[in-house]
C-alpha cells in the first residue's frame, strides 16, 4: 500500500485554474515532466499541445502515460492524428492498460485532477484540481507513479503479447501504422531503455530513461552491461557505447 505522508500542501483549482497551472507546470520545467491522462487530443493550437512543444524545444524529457485499450485501431487514429508530430519532436510515449489516473508532475510542481488532456475538457467540461509546489508533494506523486503506475506500463515482449491478443485480424493494420520496421517497438516509440524496456525516443547516443539515466551517470561507466538492445527490446547486454544487438546495429547501419 502507498504511503501517505503527514503533511499535504495541495490548493484546490477550478477547471480553468487547472488548465492554467498544467501549462505553467510544463513551461516552466527544466529537466523532467510526466504527464499521466488516459485519454489524448492535443491539437496544434491548444494551449497544452503548444506549452509541450516548448518544453521538447527546450530539452525538457516530457513523458505522456496513455491508457491502451482493446480497440487497437482506434489507437492508431489517435496516435496517428494527435501524437505522432509530439513523438517525432521526442515526447515519450508510454502505454498502460485500464488507466485512469490523471497527474501531471514536474521536478518542481504536481497536479491531480479530473482532467484529461482532452479538447471537450478543456472547453466544455467542469474539472477540479489539486495543486503543490511543496518538495515533499512532489516527491510523494512522483514515488507514486514510480510504485502504482509505472509497474503496469507494456513494453517489449508484454507489449507485442497484448497486441497480438487484441489484434486478431487487424493485427497486420496496427502493425503497419508503426513508424519504424522493429516487430517489438510499440507505435511512435522507436526504442527501448537498455536497463528497464521502458518505450523512448529510438536515440543510441541516449539509450536510457530519465530514471536510469540519472543511475547510470552516477558512475558514468559506458561499458556498463545492462539487460535489453535499445532498438528492438529484446533481452541483450547493451551499454552505453554499445546500446543495439547485432541484428539491429546491421539494420541500423544498412
Amino acid at each position: 500500500m502507498f504511503e501517505h505522508g503527514d503533511n499535504v500542501n495541495l490548493n484546490l483549482l477550478n477547471t480553468d485554474e487547472t488548465i492554467s497551472r498544467l501549462v505553467s507546470l510544463i513551461k516552466n520545467a527544466r529537466k523532467n515532466v510526466v504527464l499521466v491522462s488516459p485519454y489524448v487530443t492535443l491539437g496544434k493550437e491548444d494551449r497544452i499541445g503548444q506549452a509541450i512543444r516548448a518544453a521538447l524545444n527546450n530539452k525538457v524529457s516530457v513523458t505522456l502515460i496513455f491508457r491502451l485499450d482493446d480497440d487497437l485501431q482506434s489507437f492508431a487514429r489517435t496516435f496517428s492524428e494527435y501524437l505522432q508530430e509530439l513523438t517525432a519532436r521526442g515526447l515519450r510515449l508510454c502505454l498502460v492498460p485500464k488507466l485512469h489516473a490523471k497527474l501531471y508532475w514536474s521536478e518542481s510542481e504536481v497536479i491531480i485532477s479530473s482532467l484529461n488532456l482532452l479538447s471537450s475538457s478543456f472547453l466544455s467540461s467542469i474539472e477540479v484540481g489539486l495543486w503543490s509546489q511543496d518538495p515533499a508533494d512532489v516527491a510523494q506523486v512522483r514515488q507514486f507513479i514510480k510504485q502504482e503506475i509505472e509497474p503496469h506500463i507494456l513494453a517489449g515482449q508484454d507489449l507485442q503479447k497484448f497486441v497480438d491478443s487484441k489484434a486478431g485480424g487487424n493485427a497486420r493494420a496496427f502493425r503497419s501504422s508503426r513508424q519504424t520496421e522493429s516487430p517489438r517497438a510499440p507505435v511512435g516509440m522507436h526504442g527501448f531503455c537498455i536497463r528497464c524496456a521502458m518505450p523512448i525516443a529510438l536515440n543510441p547516443e541516449k539509450p536510457y530513461c530519465w530514471d536510469d539515466y540519472q543511475e547510470w551517470a552516477e558512475y558514468e561507466n559506458a561499458d556498463y552491461k545492462d539487460s535489453f538492445c535499445h532498438s528492438c527490446g529484446e533481452g541483450f547486454p547493451a551499454t552505453m557505447n554499445k546500446p543495439l544487438c547485432r541484428s539491429c546495429y546491421r539494420k541500423m547501419t544498412g
